[in-house]
């Protein structure tokens, strides 16, 4: 049968392809080759075939495997082990191995992706979520932004958390031997304590 334009019903038509990328988080990018008729009688022009969908979802699923493999993969590579994340989120044994081998879910894959972007979420989870933990976490890794936010020149940086029932205390202190700072926003107290409830 052919494919008839869907405005003036000719079947006088060209086809031709164009090259398009998709993202992929933590995965390459997923390329495929977009077909675009049209029509040389009133130059609508379009995927006529419904060709396209088909194709975005089949190169689709087949990144999004091996995206969950790349990101399990990088955080096997920086020492955290299947069955500690397992533990850890209460997953049946070898989830992530089926995970790995076979289709991961779009809520196994956005699970991979939160954990691949905040693996010290493994941390809270296997500390059942608490709060003091939670809290201390995340003061210890903003910390860490921080730290890199600084300029060069910033000799030393430490930060201490600590947490005892309901509070939280920070202390961070900068060294350096700069008087001025670019941006007035980053410029440190150099002794800072910062208590807080959590």
């Amino acid at each position: 049968m052919n494919t008839l334009c869907p405005v003036c019903g000719s079947d006088a038509l060209t086809t031709s392809t164009k090259k398009h990328a998709l993202t992929v988080i933590y995965g390459k990018p997923a390329e495929y080759n977009e077909v675009v008729d049209t029509c040389s009688v009133c130059e609508e022009s379009g995927d006529f075939s419904d060709l396209n969908d088909a194709t975005i979802n089949q190169i689709m699923k087949a990144a999004k495997k091996e995206s969950a493999t790349n990101m399990l993969d990088y955080l096997s590579n920086h020492n955290i082990k299947m069955s500690y994340m397992e533990r850890s989120l209460e997953l049946p044994a070898r989830t992530l191995a089926r995970w790995k081998a076979e289709d991961c879910s779009a809520a196994g894959l956005a699970l991979l992706r939160i954990i691949r972007t905040y693996p010290w979420i493994l941390e809270v989870a296997d500390d059942s979520f608490s709060q003091p933990t939670a809290s201390s976490r995340l003061v210890e890794e903003a910390g860490h932004v921080l730290k890199h936010a600084l300029p060069r020149k910033v000799e030393r940086t430490e930060l201490n958390v600590l947490h005892n029932n309901n509070t939280l205390q920070v202390n961070i202190q900068f060294s350096s031997d700069i008087t001025s700072f670019p941006d007035k926003a980053l410029e440190p107290a150099f002794e800072q304590m910062i208590e807080g409830n959590v």
